[in-house]
């Protein structure tokens, strides 16, 4: 059997959970089974240049070309059949009749492909591209969000999804969520953890030092800097800690739409001098290796990628429960506490008193990529 050709499809290459996990799957891909490729909707991104040298990617160029009609169809008209289709697909509650409207019959990319993948589903533009646009024997797409809690489409995903073959969820609990809300689908769904580079992470690690406080317990949460991640809640939970007289300094690493208010915020709530927001690190993992407790007070994941990546670190460990965040489970220094600021700050407090434990030498289970092998494989697939 010759190798099996597979093309990722993803929005941009921005600093963010979803794309490093491409990352990390195209690293790890058997090159002696699988020959990987990646397309972008726009290309751009602070991680374009960490795409495996010997990986083709794409550019859709059509979608890059007509983005701003895409993104804002009643302000960037160029005629009144544009706005006219959009709010007759509005009507119809999906957007693909503005898809076809705006993007036509044009495929940007000629290639055949074995396997296509949407891997930032749900998401509704690329999930009808790969779907309507690629030519593949096999499409799938790969879901990493909680689907109750991010906005979706779910008349669209209801539309489109029934020709993805398979439908990826990369932890238990989303894709539970997922099969409950889409009972209909659930014979495609299987699970896909997210793989984590531990060499990789810990060799980024070294980079670079992080200026400490000797008498401070220092606290690390890597993520956007939005209402998902919840830096309001752990600006409450670092006002309780500063009121107990606990000494800390907590590094909310990451950029987002809230990073400007979140600054502000810290100012107003008097922690602004412990409750540190240093903005986007495109390698955060010193910011990890420094840090005596990881905090992920999230109020949606899929996964949580970051959690997996400091647990290579041995601290203990404080997160909310969110879908994904079953991975700590056995870990004697890891907590699971209600989504709270004082039940956050509590469980800072104890965590602190607790000892690093040895860490995991690996947090991707390689059993997965076998799954892809077996399962993604268009011969078992199309039998």
């Amino acid at each position: 059997m010759g190798k099996i050709s597979i093309l990722f499809c993803i929005n941009h290459m921005n600093t963010g959970g979803v794309e490093k996990s491409l990352l990390a799957l195209l690293r790890t891909l058997p090159r002696d089974r699988f020959e990987p490729h990646v397309a972008l909707m726009r290309h751009s991104g602070e991680l374009l240049g960490d795409i495996p040298a010997d990986v083709p990617v794409h550019v859709i160029r059509n979608i890059e070309r007509n983005w701003p009609r895409l993104s804002a169809p009643l302000r960037r008209a160029r005629d009144i059949s544009g706005p006219l289709n959009y709010l007759i697909a509005k009507a119809k509650g999906t957007l693909v009749h503005y898809y076809e409207h705006v993007l036509g019959d044009t495929r940007d990319i000629d290639s055949h492909f074995d396997i296509a993948v949407s891997y930032q589903g749900p998401s509704e533009l690329l999930d009808w591209y790969v779907t309507h646009r690629i030519d593949a024997r096999v499409k799938c797409s790969w879901i990493h969000f909680e689907v109750s809690k991010c906005f979706i489409n779910r008349r669209t995903t209801r539309l489109i999804y029934p020709a993805f073959e398979r439908v990826f969820i990369v932890s238990d609990s989303a894709k539970a969520i997922f099969d409950n809300i889409f009972p209909e689908l659930s014979d495609k769904t299987r699970v896909f953890h997210n793989i984590v580079n531990a060499d990789e992470v810990r060799r980024l690690s070294r980079e670079y030092g992080i200026k400490k406080r000797p008498e401070a317990v220092q606290i690390c949460t890597v993520g956007r800097v939005a209402w998902e991640k919840a830096p309001d809640i752990a600006m409450l939970a670092a006002k309780k800690l500063k009121e107990q007289g606990f000494a800390f300094d907590w590094h909310f690493v990451g950029n987002g739409n809230m990073l400007d208010e979140c600054r502000k915020m810290a100012g107003k709530l008097g922690v602004d001098d412990c409750m540190h927001f240093p903005g986007l690190k495109p390698n955060p993992y010193p910011y990890m290796a420094a840090a005596d407790i990881y905090v992920q007070p999230s109020r949606s994941e899929g996964y949580c990628i970051t959690l997996a990546e400091a647990r290579l670190f041995g601290m203990p460990v404080v997160c909310t429960p969110f879908p994904g965040s079953e991975q700590i489970d056995g870990q004697s220094n890891a907590q699971i506490v209600s989504f709270d600021p004082g039940a956050l700050a509590e469980a800072i407090v104890r965590a602190a008193a607790m000892p690093r434990v040895q860490p995991p030498v690996e947090v991707s289970n390689i059993d997965d990529i076998n799954l892809l092998i077996e399962l993604c494989s268009p011969e078992n697939i199309l039998e």
